[in-house]
C-alpha cells in the first residue's frame, strides 16, 4: 500500500503548485472533460491514476430468467440475509452463505432507494434478498474452491499479495498473464520472490499489447492496476466454476500448461454500451491440488484482442 500512498501524495502536491501558478498567472485552465474514451483495442499505454474501477449500473437491471446464481461481495464467514419483504429493515427469515451455488430467483425486481430487491429460493426457504451481492454462475465446484477464490479476490482488491504467498505452489509458483493465452514468457514468481515484488521499485517486461506490439514495461503496481484488479472483481456479472464464460479470438490454453487444474473466471461483459461488448473484462483464478491442498498458481486478465 506504500505506493499508492506515495503517488497520492504526490498527485495532490503537483496539483497544488499547477493551481498557484495559475492564479500567480492570472489564468486558471480547467481539465478537458471531454476526453474521448479509448475503443477497447486501443489500450492507452501510459500509467492511470491508480484507483478501482467499477461496473456501470444499470437503473433498472435486466433479469436473466431461468439463470443460477451465487453471492457475491460478502467478507469471509458472511451469508446474504433473506428478508419477508423487499426492505432492509424487514424480518430475516434464512440466509444464504458465500459459498452456495444454484440459487434460483423469480418474480420482477423491486426498487428502492439504495436497494434492487429480487426473489430468490434457497434450501427451501423463499424471501427477498439483494440483487447487487447475487452474480450468475456457470459450472459448479466444491465450496472449499468457492471459498479460496473469494479469499484470493479479496486479497487483489487490497493489494495484499502478502497473505497470498502461502497459498502459492512453492514449486508452480505464480504466473502472471495480461491476456487469455498463456505464454512461455510471462512472468512467473515464487513465494519468497513475491514479498519482494510488491515493494520492488524495478519495472519488469510482462508481455506485448495486444495491437501494437510495444512492451508491457511497468512496476507491479501498476501492473496490478491494469492487468489484475482493473474491475471490481469481487463484485462480477458472472462467475464460471471452472467453464469459461468470457469469449473472444484468443485460445483458452489452461489444460495443457496446468493438466488437471482447475479455473474460476469472474466476468463483466462490458461497461460502455457504445461498444456493444467489446471492453469485456475478466479475471481467471487456476489453481492446482497437490497432496489434498490447493495451490493458486495463475493470474490471468482477460479482456478482447484483435
Amino acid at each position: 500500500m506504500r505506493k499508492f500512498n506515495k503517488a497520492l501524495h504526490a498527485g495532490k502536491l503537483i496539483t497544488a503548485l499547477l493551481i498557484s501558478l495559475q492564479f500567480l498567472s492570472g489564468c486558471i485552465l480547467y481539465p478537458n472533460l471531454e476526453k474521448p474514451a479509448l475503443p477497447p483495442s486501443q489500450k492507452e499505454e501510459t500509467t492511470p491514476a491508480l484507483l478501482i474501477t467499477d461496473s456501470i449500473t444499470l437503473e433498472t437491471p435486466v433479469i436473466q430468467t431461468g439463470k443460477l446464481f451465487t453471492p457475491i461481495g460478502l467478507l469471509q464467514g458472511e451469508s446474504l440475509a433473506i428478508h419477508s419483504s423487499p426492505a432492509a429493515n424487514a424480518p430475516i427469515i434464512g440466509s444464504i452463505p458465500a459459498t452456495s451455488i444454484n440459487i434460483k430467483i423469480s418474480g420482477e425486481p423491486q426498487i428502492d432507494e439504495r436497494t434492487t430487491w429480487i426473489m430468490a429460493d434457497y434450501n427451501q426457504v423463499q424471501g427477498w434478498v439483494d440483487l447487487n451481492n447475487l452474480a450468475i454462475h456457470e459450472g459448479e465446484l466444491p465450496e472449499e474452491l468457492i471459498a479460496l477464490g473469494q479469499l484470493v479476490l479479496d486479497n487483489l482488491q487490497a493489494y495484499d499479495y502478502n497473505l497470498l504467498v502461502d497459498l502459492i505452489h512453492p514449486d508452480h509458483c505464480l504466473r502472471f498473464s495480461p491476456y487469455s493465452y498463456l505464454s512461455e514468457n510471462n512472468l512467473i514468481f515464487c513465494p519468497e520472490q513475491l514479498r519482494d515484488l510488491v515493494s520492488s521499485d524495478e519495472k519488469y517486461v510482462w508481455g506485448e499489447y495486444d495491437g501494437t506490439g510495444n512492451l508491457i514495461f511497468m512496476l507491479f503496481p501498476e501492473y496490478h492496476q491494469n492487468f489484475v484488479y482493473d474491475s471490481n472483481y469481487i463484485k462480477p456479472e458472472i462467475i464460471g466454476f471452472n467453464v469459461e464464460v468470457s469469449s473472444g479470438n484468443a485460445i483458452n490454453n489452461i489444460a495443457g500448461v496446468y493438466p488437471g487444474g482447475v479455473m474460476i473466471e469472474y466476468y463483466f461483459s462490458g461497461f460502455d454500451p457504445k461498444y456493444g461488448g467489446l471492453d469485456w473484462r475478466s479475471i481467471r483464478l487456476v489453481f492446482i491440488q497437490d497432496n489434498l491442498t490447493w495451490y493458486l498458481v495463475a493470474i490471468i486478465h482477460g479482456e478482447w484482442t484483435i
